[in-house]
């Protein structure tokens, strides 16, 4: 199969750099694809920032469900920056040796705007991961318009790497793995999860935005409630820390001066 031995090493440098889920989706799905060619407009897809693109890697890393069972609090903070960090690092990387085998290829940085500042002046960002990785088959969209996986549910981020090598790629899952259950829906603080599977639901991103601002302020955003109530995914009887520590990580949060 044509790429397959490039795929198969890039999967094996992967592993190397603690990413544990790795796909490839075709760049022609982002024109043929009828949800996402409506959603992505032009000048957000891949060729646009790579015009010799034919295949976006997406990779993945886990958020653990007992750091994330804390949330919103200092613990999940500090949790969420070392995977997005992690998985920048890894995206580079992968990026470099594909350079290094003859390929053009560029990573896109796991959040692609400039804070909650910039999300409030313009919220979307430079390029969507959960397109890219719902196109490469890791999974469907929930209520809270994050992409749900068989292992994880919701609880992962992905980040893109686009290269002109033609790999194997996968197709978007047929069926949904969202049940419908709406506990997203009745546990957000704000009333911003929809009460629809995205693109019929979407959130409404200025509450969802101004209520992460607002535990800034406090120095424990992101909220992380909506993917931590998710019923779907293998870890979803992972344990979780007892109600003791629970007290004990509510403690750390920024007070007023």
């Amino acid at each position: 199969m044509k790429g397959q031995e490039t795929f198969n090493e890039i999967k094996k440098l992967a592993r190397n750099l603690g990413i544990v889920d790795i796909s490839v989706a075709s760049v022609d799905l982002w024109e043929t694809d009828p949800m996402v060619k409506e959603r992505v407009k032009k000048g957000y897809r891949p060729q646009d920032i790579m015009p010799a693109a034919r295949s976006v890697i997406v990779i993945g890393m886990p958020i653990s469900k007992a750091i994330l069972e804390t949330a919103p609090s200092l613990y999940y903070l500090q949790h969420y920056d070392t995977v997005n960090f992690a998985l920048d690092l890894a995206a580079e990387r992968i990026a470099q040796e594909l350079k290094i085998e003859g390929h053009e290829a560029v990573y896109v940085p796991r959040d692609g705007y400039h804070g909650m500042s910039g999300l409030k002046e313009n919220p979307e960002s430079m390029f969507s991961h959960k397109h890219a990785a719902y196109l490469a088959g890791q999974g469907t969209f929930g209520y809270n318009n994050t992409v749900l996986t068989e292992k994880y549910g919701p609880r992962i981020r992905f980040t893109s790497i686009i290269t002109s090598a033609e790999m194997p790629s996968s197709k978007p899952m047929t069926e949904s793995l969202c049940i419908d259950c709406g506990k997203c829906t009745k546990a957000c603080p704000v009333n911003a999860v929809a009460d629809a599977v995205y693109p019929a639901g979407l959130t409404k991103k200025p509450l969802c935005v101004g209520y992460t601002d607002g535990l800034k302020a406090k120095g424990i955003p992101p909220c992380g409630i909506c993917i931590k109530v998710c019923p779907v995914g293998a870890d979803k009887d992972d344990s979780i820390p007892n109600p003791d520590f629970m007290e004990t990580s509510a403690k750390f949060v920024k007070r007023p001066a």
